[in-house]
């Protein structure tokens, strides 16, 4: 017989040994970093998520968009994605035929328009392939970053930085880049051509050279740790996008070794999975849902997650939460054992005693309506992908205007086509819903 009760935790007493480790303890002689703000996102919030390939990416999948509407459905939120696979802090993939500063400055009118209150910003990646001696240069152009984009909203826009996942293969393969040079030998009948590397160059592109996923990693774990320090100093939000991957791969070390990429390095949709519920347990950590049952009084629940919608009859309790992890607590019931099922999922039999101590369920299947609200937000993020680059937009906005240009007004007509699908994700979000189920077993 499955023993379903795995897949809940007991919550206990707190025992005096872990009293001990909630005491106050002396500070530190040396100063530190202040600790970095608790960020919540508020009603009305524009949200903008700028960076490099793990960020635009992240607009195909949309599981990180679905997950915070879903968890947040009371707040209006709005999010628009201006990630660019292969950015830097300088812009330098966004140049298009122009160079990077025209590409930073384009960023930059974008940005304004939308005025953001929130901004997202994934970057390290591929400056981490520069090492230790590349943080300072690039820590001091993110900061001007920063203050370039917060200048460019109403009010300053509140910041999050992430940090950079880890790679499951190591950089490019070794690459032969010298430059060739060509020798000529004359003979009575014909000229011989012979081509040859040049003994004394240097590779250009030796910074790649990274035979060794550890010796990768350990670039990005340098970059990580100074990319928390600057967020801390600099009083912003940061959020973990390492140690969720790092715990993954140190579990199942045995299987594949492209456990959440395509290809070592880009996610894939397990891997944005992986991001969004990291993103989710940092915000939102474990919160209770409580529920109160009193004889002739409909069930009141209380918690972050807890709607009131519960039913109580002949010793079955239904009710629902939106998304999220939860200790669950009831209170009342008889003193027997019952069953519990949440989205479909069997928990197995566990006791009124349990049940009233609290209970953290592991859970597996999707709460309904979650398929739908993703559709939707991808649905959208396609529509605004063309409007800010669409596919043409050397013939629309570049050099070769003088032949197309006439159009362009057209791409502001995507606005409207966002704005509808909107709505619909306004209307899906609250749908998207833990179905529990708890009634005497047997």
């Amino acid at each position: 017989m499955i023993d379903r009760t795995k897949h809940l935790t007991t919550i206990l007493p707190i025992t005096t040994s872990l009293l001990l480790l909630l005491v106050p303890t002396l500070p530190a002689a040396s100063p530190k970093p202040p600790p970095e703000p608790r960020f919540q996102f508020q009603d009305g919030d524009r949200i903008v998520l700028i960076g490099n390939t793990l960020v635009e990416r992240a607009q195909r999948f949309g599981y990180l968009e679905t997950a915070l509407l879903a968890r947040l459905a009371p707040l209006k939120l709005t999010f628009r994605n201006l990630g660019w696979s292969g950015d830097t802090v300088f812009a330098e993939s966004r140049g298009i035929f122009d160079n990077p500063a025209k590409g930073y400055q384009r960023l930059l009118q974008h940005v304004a328009r939308l005025k953001p209150t929130v901004l997202i910003l994934g970057y390290g990646s591929n400056e981490s392939f520069d090492g230790p001696k590349g943080l300072p240069r690039f820590l001091e152009q993110y900061r001007k970053l920063i203050a370039d984009l917060k200048s460019r909203s109403e009010p300053p826009a509140r910041v999050v930085i992430l940090t950079v996942p880890p790679q499951q293969l190591p950089g490019l393969r070794r690459l032969d880049t010298t430059p060739l040079f060509t020798t000529k030998t004359k003979t009575k009948t014909k000229t011989k051509t012979k081509t040859n590397r040049s003994p004394e160059a240097t590779p250009r592109f030796s910074r790649f050279f990274i035979d060794s996923t550890v010796a990768r990693n350990r670039q990005i774990n340098q970059f990580n740790t100074d990319l928390a320090n600057f967020a801390r100093h600099n009083r912003l939000a940061v959020l973990d996008l390492n140690a969720p991957f790092q715990r993954l791969q140190s579990q199942r070390p045995s299987e594949d070794r492209l456990l959440f990429t395509v290809d070592g390095r880009a996610l894939d949709s397990t891997g944005y999975q992986i991001l969004a519920s990291a993103v989710i347990d940092q915000l939102y950590p474990l919160g209770s849902l409580t529920v109160h049952l009193a004889d002739n009084q409909p069930p009141r629940v209380t918690g972050p997650l807890a709607i009131q919608r519960a039913s109580y009859r002949d010793g079955r309790l239904v009710l629902a939460t939106r998304p999220g992890r939860f200790v669950l607590r009831v209170h009342g019931l008889d003193k027997k054992r019952y069953t519990l099922k949440i989205n479909q999922q069997d928990f197995g039999n566990v006791s009124a005693k349990e049940l009233s101590a609290g209970i953290s369920p592991s859970m597996s299947n999707p709460p309904d309506g979650l398929a739908k609200l993703r559709e939707a937000v991808i649905a959208k993020n396609r529509l605004y992908f063309h409007r800010w680059r669409p596919q043409n937009t050397t013939y629309l906005f570049g050099f070769r205007k003088h032949e197309q240009g006439n159009n362009a007004k057209e791409i502001a007509q995507f606005e409207k086509l966002v704005a509808e699908n909107e709505t619909e994700i306004n209307r899906l979000k609250h749908q998207v819903l833990n179905r529990i189920t708890i009634q005497p077993a047997g």
